[in-house]
């Protein structure tokens, strides 16, 4: 039955991909900019990704047979509107105010319940001195990782037949979640191609009570990107880390939010090769920060985990097509706040993107799901985003 339902779902994703490919394309992008006399300037950008999103849920009724769900959702990163507003420059400093609004298509299953957000109110100061960013944005450990071809413009995983709001791309079957925080970060210039970035991030108090819970200082992350260009494309290698104390002052214990990663994104013509890994303790399988999709995030104290994922993508013209495996799994770990069992997730996504128009992407997906904290699932997704 689920080799069936496998087989029937990619005659759908070549059916509908066909179809696609049979549009022609035209026009061009636009800029919503406007520039006053005096050398101020405004610019809204932003984008609009909607997907039908055709799921098999594993054993998920109560009866212990399969759900199948149809739903119209947002991808990875909701829609989102972006306003900029620059400053003139003076004496070679320039200063940005950035601001952006999201808005999730669906709730749990519930009409007109998606979450409506701010995940941007942010200062950008930046000179011969380098970068310097203080307000709510996003975070810098695994920020590379995050930015690859696969997830970035699809769904990636998610939680099931009812997920709200965004889905989760590869967070918990690849990376851990930079997120957006409040936080103050510095990037130095362009150093014969090394890049720096270091950032306070606002602590987070894993899913206690604010009494017995005390995080005095921000987390501290740090990343370093190489990036060596050639004639017909780039190597990007990066390194990071972050670390965070908690103190639980109830059960007297304290431990340490932290981690590593390395990385290398390869470009050379159309094809793209992604490659990454990285370590954690205090943060599970789920690769949310104080969070815990199955439980207490303080269960996570002192768990050691990891994440991994591989992508390829080839593109020709308008045309993209790409592939892409990881995993995120933890150790079953004990200690007097909870205890975690052992969890491997893995996620196998195939996607395709065609350009119809410089503003809107067509995009498909088709991905099989397995984990031993949520059920195993198969989906195929069709969508567009809209570009401006």
């Amino acid at each position: 039955m689920k080799l069936k339902k496998l087989y029937l779902t990619a005659l759908l994703s070549i059916g509908l991909l066909a179809a696609f490919l049979a549009i022609p394309s035209s026009l061009h992008a636009q800029n919503v900019v406007y520039e006053t006399n005096d050398n101020w300037q405004f610019e809204v950008t932003g984008q609009l990704p909607v997907f039908i999103n055709m799921s098999n849920h594993e054993s998920y009724n109560s009866d212990g047979s399969d759900q199948f769900s149809t739903r119209i959702m947002s991808g990875f990163n909701p829609g989102n509107i972006t306003f900029n507003i620059s400053a003139p420059e003076m004496d070679g400093v320039s200063v940005k105010a950035i601001f952006q609004i999201n808005h999730h298509l669906q709730g749990a299953s519930i009409q007109n319940d998606g979450l409506f957000e701010g995940r941007i109110a942010d200062i950008e100061i930046s000179g011969d001195f380098g970068t310097i960013n203080m307000g709510k944005g996003f975070g810098i450990f695994n920020s590379s990782s995050i930015g690859d071809a696969g997830s970035g413009m699809g769904i990636g995983r998610f939680g099931g037949p009812d997920a709200a709001n965004a889905t989760l791309g590869r967070i918990g079957t690849g990376y851990t979640y930079a997120n957006f925080n409040p936080r103050i970060t510095y990037t130095t210039p362009d150093l014969g191609g090394i890049t720096l970035k270091a950032g306070l991030i606002n602590p987070e108090k894993p899913d206690g009570l604010s009494n017995q819970i005390t995080t005095t200082t921000p987390r501290l992350e740090v990343q370093a990107n190489y990036l060596i260009s050639f004639d017909s494309g780039s190597i990007d290698l990066w390194a990071g880390g972050m670390t965070q104390n908690v103190d639980v002052n109830s059960q007297d214990f304290d431990y340490n939010i932290s981690g590593w990663d390395l990385g290398t994104r390869i470009n050379a013509g159309g094809l793209t090769l992604t490659g990454t890994y990285s370590e954690t303790k205090g943060v599970g399988a789920d690769g949310l920060i104080g969070l815990n999709l199955t439980g207490s995030g303080l269960d996570q104290a002192d768990v050691d985990a990891s994440q991994w994922y591989t992508e390829a993508t080839y593109t020709a013209g308008d045309f993209t097509l790409g592939a892409s495996y990881g995993e995120g799994a933890q150790d079953a770990n004990s200690t007097v706040l909870g205890s975690s069992p052992d969890v491997t997730n893995q996620l196998l996504m195939v996607f395709t993107r065609y350009k119809l128009t410089e503003q809107l992407t067509l995009i498909g997906e088709v991905q099989n799901f397995e984990s031993d904290a949520q059920a195993n699932y198969q989906a195929f997704i069709a969508g567009m985003q809209f570009n401006f």
